[in-house]
């Protein structure tokens, strides 16, 4: 029995680690000729950071904005002393200018209608490979030239972290084994006048099959010498980009295509040991039950009476003590109107 509950334990250790999809540049980098649309979203907390995390944003109010973003070769201008680059996001009235290498991306600049700037020391936006629980901090600086009068000089830190994996429920689909990426620009700027610190935090969500995020929320906070705080609260969903279910994962798990039926089951732990607890979102009101099977078929118990929920999500428990549980395959019947999801449970 030892011997079948460390083998079982490591199975699902690889499961855990290897479920989750990793940033790559195969799969994740910026790609010439792309055309990404976002739509603006009001403002919604990025929620916990953490393993095993069931984000609802069912209920996310769009607004009337959109935002283009072209990846593209070929800059409208260039900017002096700017390097090596290979890659242009033009977005919002920016240019930014990238260099792509296999190991990372870095921002090596960005010119607007006012403002250019190139970084004597780039940006190192992303690290390849980059899955849960990679962490790294870059330290840049740059000058910058204002309606070419002033002279800004600028310095700070990046650090990016992949801080949270799980499932992302939206309006219109569920997606799962979603990895969030956390990154933090701190910077300063100084002129002759004043100094501006400034704080930058974005929440970026990336699904299997999706090589953009497909959830993006900021916070930027900005501080001027001598002038209140101002804090920018903004974020977009990108759900028009192509869907690409042949997108290696580390993991080939079927249950990464968007699921867009009346509803979504999870399960986890799943080996359990005490307790496994389950989730169920529903995109309508509808009569529902749960039963526990052994790994006969054999009715065990009735978790849920048969009663009518309301749309959202629903969450529940099974514990393994109160139900007597031996260690074992059990089957957990959901049952949502005519609809049945069968998940299959590990006791351990």
């Amino acid at each position: 029995m030892k011997k079948y509950f460390l083998l079982t334990l490591f199975v699902f250790t690889l499961t855990t680690l290897f479920a989750q999809i990793t940033i790559s540049r195969e799969d994740h980098a910026f790609l010439a000729g792309d055309l990404n649309e976002t739509r603006e979203i009001n403002y919604i907390s990025p929620g916990n950071a953490g393993p095993d995390q069931i984000w609802d944003f069912t209920s996310i109010l769009f607004t009337n904005a959109t935002t283009s973003g072209q990846i593209g070769a070929s800059p409208s201008k260039i900017l002096n002393d700017i390097g090596d680059f290979n890659l242009i996001l033009s977005e919002s009235g920016y240019e930014y200018y990238y260099n792509s290498s296999e190991s990372m991306l870095e921002e090596k600049g960005y010119i607007t209608k006012d403002i250019s700037l190139v970084y004597s020391d780039p940006v190192v936006k992303m690290k390849y490979p980059l899955s849960y629980g990679t962490q790294f901090t870059d330290h840049w600086a740059g000058n910058a030239i204002f309606r070419e009068n002033f002279n800004i000089s600028l310095s700070g830190d990046f650090t990016v972290s992949a801080d949270a994996f799980g499932t992302l429920i939206l309006p219109d689909r569920t997606l799962r084994d979603v990895l969030r990426v956390k990154s933090e620009k701190n910077g300063i700027e100084t002129n002759v006048c004043s100094s501006t610190e400034s704080n930058i935090v974005r929440y970026a969500f990336y699904a299997p099959g999706y090589r953009y995020p497909v959830l993006i929320i900021n916070t930027r906070k900005t501080s001027t010498s001598g002038q209140e705080p101002v804090i920018t609260n903004t974020a977009a969903v990108n759900l028009t980009q192509t869907y690409s279910p042949n997108v290696p994962t580390a993991l080939n798990d079927p249950q990464t295509e968007p699921d867009n039926s009346l509803v979504s089951v999870i399960v986890y732990p799943n080996p359990f040991n005490e307790k496994l607890s389950y989730n169920y979102f529903l995109r309508e009101r509808a009569t529902v039950s749960v039963d526990l099977y052994d790994i006969s078929g054999r009715y065990s118990r009735r978790l849920i009476k048969t009663k009518i929920h309301d749309e959202g999500l629903h969450t529940g428990e099974l514990n393994a003590t109160d139900l007597s549980l031996k260690p074992g395959v059990y089957y957990l019947r959901f049952t949502f109107d005519n609809k049945v999801v069968i998940s299959k449970i590990v006791k351990i």
